[in-house]
């Protein structure tokens, strides 16, 4: 070593007198010596002055993350060399001091000299040293003495090592600096292990970092539980969705909190999994229903805990309802209407949607009873969450309860073994609609009305009564009261629904709707099709005034596409009102020709497949029936195909 010593410092002269570099100075040397030649770098300044001097604080924070991965190991490592003159010195990506540790009186000397937090020590700043070298050239170095191009380093030795991200990519560098007659060959070894443990330590902790972000940010709570299942780790959201602190969630007994998970069988050699499963949690005298999945973790084989994920299940009901389309498509701008009447009912619907009374539509079939449910359920502070329609005529008898409020597992034969939420369940939080509720069995009615009283139901084969807030709107054809007499609908669920009562106007009352509502249908069904606006005649509007709507809306809706589909876009509708639109003596008075539907038919499909070419999915689409049926017609009208 003192060979080299005295080598390097004749060399380095001779250099700085020549320009000159000895076969034996190393190539790293070599090469930047030359560099700072280049950069007009002064090697006999022997007053340093910080030309390149930044705020220290500034930079300490830019480089938080780093400073506070590697100061436990320049600790580490100071406790290694400690009294021996040594300082272990941490820059940023730049070459700027961030951190320094070391003896005092090494510290004064590094202060004479510059070698200090917010200095700047790069080749092109102070010559060539271990700092500025090892982030050009990209590697670990040593410099001993008069390997330095600065005359006032030459009395110290350097071992400095790059620090790099996981892309490779250089985030600073770690550094050894003493007396130049305490160099070591072994202190370039400590160095870049050094910064090998930062890489690994910082990877590990940006690793970290993400887990915790991801475990805080998910939408589902999460808890950690050890080999004892005793709780580790909890993230914010299940502390929200449990209303629980942290503090009192560490003390928790999970076997007695989740009643309806095995534990047992989970940590046993069975390593039982839980996946959706709805279970309760008992916190504080409090029951909250969730659906969560238990999954326990294992290492080399051996159980090492549980990781609980969960949210609460009328989240995942309304999640469910916004995929599987419960939701309102209506409001009361959908509603077409001109008459005077008509607008009263949608300015009282409009006032009853802002309280959560429960309402009850009447009004004949066709007249728009689910339209206005939907329009008063998006008009009302309930529009974000689900709103669920059910036909209570289309149910089943044997099966209204469980679709109504749902099951447990294993209630009955043929029951999901997870049980099965009901209606009501899935519209938390926003509207039910019952249609044709006067068809609803009288059991059924009695267990309605109990729910309307307390907003609570039980599921079928179940015991605890669930908490719900649901808006529930009705509607019927019947006339209720009549029913009532008949003993065939309560009276006490008759006034518990009809807290509002909204009364559907028929087309017949309103009949200067017809026109504006005939367009309307028109223009709609231009646009499915992709034509240009067929022309009506003002003879079809007066003829379809003239008729009595006993199917309402939804009468003339159907007849306006029926015909539309008969028609040219030369011709107007009149000629094509048939007795099937009207009665016999309309159709006499309208002086239309009345011909046999089959042929009527016949004509309708050859046009269709005229128009596409004889394509029968489109053909099929347009005419609105299955190609079975489609394939069939034109079997029986010998129709050929082209």
């Amino acid at each position: 070593m003192e060979e080299y010593k005295k080598f390097i410092e004749k060399s380095w002269k001779k250099f700085i007198e020549t320009g000159d570099i000895d076969n034996g100075v190393r190539t790293e040397i070599a090469e930047s010596w030359k560099r700072c030649k280049s950069y007009g770098v002064d090697p006999i300044n022997k007053n340093v002055r910080p030309k390149y001097s930044v705020d220290a604080d500034h930079k300490t924070y830019e480089n938080e993350e780093l400073i506070s991965v590697a100061r436990p190991i320049m600790e580490n490592v100071y406790n290694i060399v400690r009294g021996s003159e040594f300082a272990i010195i941490l820059t940023d990506k730049d070459g700027y001091i961030i951190e320094v540790i070391g003896d005092e009186d090494m510290l004064k000397k590094m202060d004479d000299l510059n070698f200090v937090k917010g200095e700047l020590w790069t080749e092109k700043a102070v010559g060539t040293n271990a700092i500025g070298t090892a982030l050009y050239i990209n590697k670990a170095i040593q410099t001993i003495g008069a390997d330095h191009y600065s005359i006032t380093q030459h009395s110290w030795t350097c071992s400095a090592s790059p620090i790099h991200d996981e892309e490779g990519n250089i985030i600073g560098c770690i550094n050894m600096s003493g007396n130049y007659y305490n160099a070591h060959s072994h202190t370039l070894g400590i160095v870049t292990a050094a910064a090998h443990s930062i890489q690994k330590q910082l990877a590990l902790t940006i690793a970290n970092n993400l887990m915790n972000v991801t475990f805080n940010s998910t939408c589902e709570g999460m808890i950690a539980l050890d080999e004892k299942l005793d709780i580790k780790k909890v993230n914010g959201k299940a502390l929200e969705i449990l209303n629980i602190s942290f503090e009192d969630i560490l003390n928790i007994n999970i076997k007695e909190t989740l009643r309806n998970v095995s534990f047992d069988k989970i940590i046993t050699l069975d390593y039982k999994v839980y996946n959706n499963v709805e279970c309760d949690f008992y916190i504080k005298n409090n029951r909250v229903r969730c659906i969560i999945n238990a999954v326990p973790m294992k290492v080399n084989e051996k159980f090492v805990g549980v990781v609980i994920t969960f949210r609460k299940t009328q989240d995942v009901h309304k999640l469910v309802s916004k995929v599987v389309g419960y939701k309102a498509s209506y409001n009361f701008d959908d509603i077409i209407t001109k008459n005077s009447k008509m607008k009263d009912m949608i300015e009282f619907a409009k006032k009853a949607s802002k309280s959560d009374c429960n309402i009850l539509i009447e009004g004949e079939s066709g007249t728009g009873k689910e339209l206005i449910s939907q329009s008063i359920h998006n008009y009302s502070d309930r529009s974000s969450g689900p709103f669920v329609a059910i036909n209570c005529a289309s149910i089943p008898r044997e099966l209204v309860e469980s679709e109504l409020f749902g099951y447990e597992k294993g209630a009955f034969t043929g029951a999901s073994k997870e049980g099965h939420p009901g209606k009501f369940e899935i519209a938390d939080e926003g509207t039910i609609f019952l249609d044709e509720i006067g068809e609803l069995p009288l059991d059924m009615q009695t267990k309605l009305l109990r729910v309307l009283d307390n907003n609570k139901i039980t599921r079928v084969g179940g015991t605890y009564e669930k908490q719900l807030n649901v808006r529930v709107i009705v509607a019927t054809n019947r006339d209720l009261k009549e029913e009532i007499k008949k003993k065939n609908f309560r009276k006490d669920l008759y006034y518990r629904l009809s807290v509002m009562n909204i009364k559907t106007i028929p087309l017949n009352d309103r009949k200067e709707d017809i026109e504006i509502l005939v367009k309307y249908f028109l223009k709609k069904l231009d646009i499915k099709n992709g034509q240009v606006g067929k022309k009506v005649s003002t003879y079809y509007i007066n003829k379809l005034k003239e008729h009595n709507w006993s199917g309402n809306v939804r009468e003339l809706r159907n007849v306006v596409e029926r015909d539309y589909y008969l028609s040219d876009i030369s011709l107007d509708l009149s000629n094509y009102i048939d007795e099937e639109s009207f009665s016999g003596n309309d159709v006499e008075k309208a002086k239309i020709n009345v011909v046999p539907m089959k042929s009527i038919e016949k004509e309708i499909i050859e046009n269709a497949l005229k128009k596409y070419n004889g394509n029968i999915v489109k053909t099929s689409q347009v005419l609105n029936i299955g190609r079975s049926t489609l394939y069939r017609k034109i079997k029986k009208y010998n129709i050929i195909v082209k």
